[in-house]
Formats: C-alpha cells, sequence, structure tokens
C-alpha cells in the first residue's frame, strides 16, 4: 500500500480541511491532512517538515502563493477559491500556483485529478530543471561555445562559454542576429557557412566581434538541427576561440623566420675565408633578408680607442660613413660601442639633418658583441619610411651576437694558425740543422755510437713527420680541393728521394691522374710506414697500371705485415700498431687524401694468404691524359 499523501491546508474556512480529507477517503486515495488558518502559521509548517502538497486560500493575502511557492519552491500549490474570487486564483497561477479548485464544484474524482495533476507536473518541471542545469552545467565547461540560430539566422539559444567569447550577457545574445556579431569583412563568408550548415556539417575561420569592439579569431562549425523529426528546426553553430592558437602561430611563424635569417647570416659568416669576406658576406646577407638598401661594419681596434669601416654597401650616392671612428664617446657610438646598446632611429632626417641630401629615411647600428665585449658595429639604412618592430629589433641584436661569436672565432683561428705557422717553421729549421748534424755524426762514428746517431737522425725526422703532417691536416681542412693533372712518375721519384738509405725499387710510368701537389704526402706515408714498421732490411716496391679510367697505384714491403684482424683499422685515426712511437696520423691522411681525390685505398698481404711476408696498400685515383710540355 502507498504511503498516505502529505498536504498542507491553509485557509481561514474551518470546513475546508475537513471537505478535502474526505473527498480524498472516497476517492481511495489515502492522505494525511494538516491544516493552519494562518499564511504565517502555514509557512512556519513549512520550515519545519516536508508536505507532497499545498491547498491554500490567499483570502486577503494577494503575494500569499508567491510566499508560500518560495518557501517549498518543489512542492506543488493548490489554490482554493469561491466563485467569487476567480480572478485573484487566476492570478494566484502567475505567482508560483500550479492549479486551482473552486469550493463549489469540489468532487472527490476532481480533487484526485487535480492532485495526480500537479503532482506529475511537478515531477516533469523537477526533473526538466535538473536536466536544465545539468546542460547548462555542461555548457560551462565546454571549451567551446554554442549557438542555435533558427531558419532566418536569429539566435535562439546561447550557452555559457558563447557569452564569455563575446563578452555579451546571454540574453543580449538570444534573440539577436548572428551575424550582427560577425566582423562586417567576414559577414559573406558568415552567410555561406549558415546555408550550408542547413543541410550538411560545415566549418569557417572567420573574425567575430566583442562586446569591447575587440575583434578574435574563431573557428565556427555548422551543424543542421532537426529535433529528429523531417524538417529543418534550424542550425547549431559550435565556436572556438583560437585567438591564442593565431598568436601562438604567429609568433612561432616570426621566430622560425627569425631563426632563417640568423642561420643564413651564420652560414655566411662560417663559410667565409678571411674576416673582410666575413664582414662583407653578413652584411650583404642582411641588407638582403632585411630588406635594408645600405649598410656598413665597423670594428674596435685592439686598443679600443678607435673603430675602423672594414666594410661598406649600397649607401646613398655622396654619402659615407666616416671611415673612422675616433671619438667613441660621441653619440650613438657611446652607447652602441660603449655600453653595446642597439639605437634605432625611425626619423632620419630629424635626428641628422646634415644629411638630408642622402634620402635616407630610418636607420639601426647595432653593436658586434663577442661573449662580454662588444668588438663592433654593424650600421643598416633604409630610404623607405621604417618602424623597427620588437621582434625586428631582437633580431639584429640576435645578429649582432651571432656575427661577434664569428669574428672571435675568427680572430683566435688566425691567432692560432699565426702561432701554428711559427712553430712549423722554427721547428722544421731546427729539424733540418738536426738532422744534418745526425748524418754528419753517424758517417764518423762505428759501431754502437753510430747505431746512436742513426737513431736520433731517425727520431729527428719522427718529429719532421708530425709537423708535415699537422701541415697537411690545416691544408685538407682550409683549403678546398682543386684537381687538375698530376704526373704521378714525378711525385713518386719526388717522394723516394726523401729515403736514400732504403731499398725502394720503382717501376716509372708515364702517367697522369686528377690530384694536386697534397698527392705527395700519401706516397711520404706509405714508404714512412713501410720503413717505421719493416726494420733496417726492408724493401720497398712501387707499382702503377691503369684500369677502366683510374691509375691503381701499389706499394709493397717486405715487412712483418699486418694481421687480418687489423686490416680494416689501419687507417682510423689515432690508431696504433705495435710498440713502434706516432700518432697514428699518417694511414688517416693517406684515406683521407685518396677519398678527397674520388679514389679509395686498402691493405692486403704483398703474398696472399701470408700475412706475415709483408703489406701491400693500394689506391686508386682518376686517370687523366697525358699533358703535354709538362712534368708535374
Amino acid at each position: 500500500m502507498p504511503d498516505p499523501l502529505r498536504l498542507l491546508v491553509i485557509t481561514g474556512s474551518p470546513g475546508d480541511a475537513p471537505l478535502v480529507g474526505e473527498a480524498l477517503r472516497k476517492a481511495g486515495l489515502p492522505a494525511e491532512t494538516i491544516s493552519h488558518r494562518l499564511v504565517a502559521e502555514g509557512l512556519d509548517a513549512l520550515r519545519r517538515e516536508s508536505f507532497d502538497l499545498i491547498l491554500l486560500d490567499p483570502g486577503r493575502e494577494p503575494g500569499a502563493a508567491a510566499r508560500v511557492s518560495e518557501e517549498a519552491p518543489g512542492t506543488p500549490v493548490v489554490i482554493l477559491a469561491s466563485r467569487d474570487d476567480l480572478d485573484a486564483a487566476v492570478g494566484a497561477l502567475w505567482h508560483g500556483a500550479d492549479d486551482y479548485l473552486v469550493r463549489e464544484t469540489i468532487s472527490p474524482e476532481l480533487l484526485v485529478c487535480t492532485v495526480r495533476h500537479v503532482l506529475a507536473l511537478k515531477r516533469a518541471e523537477v526533473a526538466l530543471g535538473r536536466v536544465e542545469h545539468l546542460w547548462r552545467e555542461i555548457g560551462r565547461s565546454l571549451h567551446e561555445g554554442v549557438l542555435v540560430l533558427d531558419p532566418g539566422g536569429t539566435t535562439i539559444f546561447a550557452g555559457a562559454r558563447m557569452a564569455e567569447i563575446l563578452g555579451y550577457a546571454v540574453s543580449r545574445i538570444q534573440g539577436a542576429s548572428f551575424l550582427s556579431f560577425v566582423d562586417p569583412g567576414d559577414v559573406p563568408r558568415a552567410k555561406t557557412l549558415i546555408e550550408q550548415g542547413e543541410w550538411r556539417r560545415a566549418e569557417a575561420e572567420l573574425r567575430l566581434r566583442r562586446s569591447d569592439g575587440a575583434t578574435i579569431d574563431a573557428l565556427l562549425a555548422a551543424s543542421p538541427v532537426t529535433g529528429g523529426s523531417p524538417g529543418y528546426l534550424g542550425v547549431a553553430v559550435g565556436v572556438m576561440d583560437v585567438t591564442g592558437q593565431k598568436i601562438a602561430e604567429e609568433k612561432g611563424r616570426r621566430r622560425n623566420a627569425q631563426l632563417y635569417v640568423i642561420n643564413q647570416v651564420v652560414r655566411t659568416a662560417t663559410s667565409s675565408a678571411g674576416m673582410d669576406e666575413l664582414l662583407a658576406g653578413v652584411l650583404e646577407k642582411a641588407l638582403e633578408l632585411l630588406d635594408f638598401e645600405g649598410g656598413s661594419v665597423y670594428l674596435l681596434d685592439p686598443g679600443r680607442s678607435r673603430a675602423e669601416l672594414v666594410a661598406e654597401i649600397g649607401l646613398p650616392k655622396g654619402f659615407s660613413f666616416r671611415r673612422r671612428i675616433v671619438d667613441l664617446n660621441a653619440p650613438p657610438y657611446d652607447a652602441v660601442l660603449g655600453q653595446g646598446m642597439a639605437h634605432f632611429v625611425e626619423d632620419y632626417l630629424h635626428a641628422y639633418p646634415q644629411d638630408a641630401g642622402a634620402g635616407i629615411q630610418a636607420f639601426a647600428s647595432i653593436p658586434i658583441i663577442a661573449g662580454e665585449r662588444v668588438v663592433g658595429a654593424v650600421n643598416l639604412v633604409s630610404r623607405k619610411v621604417h618602424v623597427f618592430s620588437p621582434d625586428e629589433r631582437d633580431l639584429l641584436a640576435s645578429i649582432g651576437r651571432e656575427v661577434g661569436s664569428a669574428v672571435e672565432r675568427m680572430r683566435l683561428h688566425e691567432q692560432a694558425n699565426f702561432y701554428l705557422d711559427l712553430m712549423t717553421h722554427d721547428i722544421n729549421n731546427a729539424n733540418t740543422v738536426a738532422i744534418g748534424y745526425a748524418t754528419l755524426l753517424a758517417e764518423t762514428l762505428s759501431g754502437p755510437e753510430k747505431d746512436l746517431a742513426g737513431k736520433l737522425a731517425a727520431a729527428v725526422r719522427q718529429s719532421a713527420e708530425i709537423i708535415g703532417n699537422v701541415s697537411t691536416i690545416r691544408r685538407i681542412a682550409e683549403e678546398a680541393l682543386v684537381p687538375g693533372p698530376v704526373n704521378l712518375d714525378h711525385i713518386a721519384r719526388s717522394v723516394i728521394c726523401f729515403f736514400p738509405d732504403v731499398d725502394i725499387r720503382y717501376l716509372p710510368e708515364d702517367r697522369w691522374v686528377s690530384a694536386d701537389d697534397l698527392l705527395s704526402a700519401v706516397f711520404v706515408n706509405l714508404i714512412g710506414n713501410a720503413v717505421k714498421f719493416g726494420g733496417p732490411g726492408v724493401s720497398v716496391l712501387i707499382t702503377s697500371r691503369e684500369e677502366g679510367g683510374t691509375a691503381l697505384v701499389s706499394v709493397e714491403d717486405t715487412g712483418p705485415g699486418i694481421p687480418d684482424a687489423e686490416k680494416t683499422r689501419v687507417f682510423e685515426k689515432f690508431r696504433k700498431s705495435g710498440r713502434k712511437s706516432g700518432k697514428g696520423l699518417g694511414l688517416h691522411i693517406t684515406r683521407t687524401l685518396v677519398e678527397r681525390y674520388g679514389g679509395r685505398v686498402w691493405v692486403e698481404d704483398r703474398v696472399p694468404g701470408h700475412p706475415e711476408r709483408g703489406a701491400a696498400f693500394r689506391f686508386t685515383l682518376p686517370a687523366c691524359p697525358p699533358v703535354t710540355g709538362r712534368s708535374g
């Protein structure tokens, strides 16, 4: 049996409560009736306990229905009225009441129908309210805004997120034309989007206008709304604010453009052979990429007392920066060269009226910074009106730092080369003298003393070999290959002369190959390797022949040979073999040079299958036709 209904009857008529109770009992609907004569008493009862239904006679209190409904928002309110008070009963329906009964017409059947109707209506209203609340919460949590447009393009629904995006209250959006929120320039595209959205999903990127007048970038997706029944009801539009994404994309694009410019400038700097070429190339590349017409580069002298002009491109006719800046305390160089601060002028004629005839509109002077020191400045001029954006100012400052790093590397490289050239020259002179004296000493001695003098001469020759290898490595790294016809016979004969005490057999051939003068280092290293590891009685055989457009050269020795496990590793840098001293550079240089010429080098057994009977180094070079009238 269902629980009895709990009814609260608020009425000044003593017979109302018994009448209602009796009618419900006759209809078979169990009910528990609580009665109060005054509205205030009924409100107190509502605060203490809950009821399923409220029967209210507002009497002379027109606001009673609203007060009772507010106190018990989830409980249905039915007005009890007489025929003379029907107007008041109908008015109560607009202020919180759900239905009304006329005392004179109450019957058990009518009462039950009314009760069941208002209870069902209230349950549906509460359920609908919960669903609406749920969807509003979902709408608030969505990253996208939601609009629903009727067939005429009027907004009939706007979600909370949509209000945030546009900066309007929901009530202001609803009832307004969707196109009124679109930037005027995008209205035609917005109309197309809505038209397409009437029959299929469509997307477009549009600019919308906020309440504060700001423009936002938005991605819109429109889809038809049918309501599950035939016919077109409108268009649902999802709106995503992509302004932040657009800003990030634009920032990334600008950053990529900056990195491209910096990368191009750095590539120009690193490919330069000398300081003047470096700075002229950097200036030319910067002018090309940054759309300036002219410029110049200054470098501070070692004493930091003046700045010298080292490069100048595209400056207006009759106008030139000074060849030398002597007063570093005069603007703008007091800030640029003295403090490392970039100087930008967007109204050049106003700042420098003395150059009015040059036609320059904008000027920038960027410090060249190496580490923490300012080493110079890059000046750029434009004959067009130019505004230096924050991104461009950052880019120019970055270029100044990159150029500074390149200048510093170039200076260090030049300084290192100077010391290396000095050392190589002096050590070679000392080695030449030492070899001469050691050779003379060996000729005047005999027995063990003669052997010691020979070892002394060998040690000095090894020092000379190291110096020679270092010089060769420098040339390989610094000089571009310019191959040309080289007489192989001439190269081999000139190298053999360096080893007068070694049994070297050479079968001469008038053969020409594509190489350069460093080819002699290949023969020096291969013969020297045979002598070093072959011992005093070693014999060396050098031969060459042509095979299919290449020259195959062999340098074979009768030394102890190379084990199979070592053959693939002998050309590695700093690879040593056995107990012999050295840095392991000779064979590595040999492979580098041969491959540089377009050939290859490898090692085999002099007698196949017998490593202990000597090694055979073989290499190939591109063959060339003989050159008449040349010997090397």
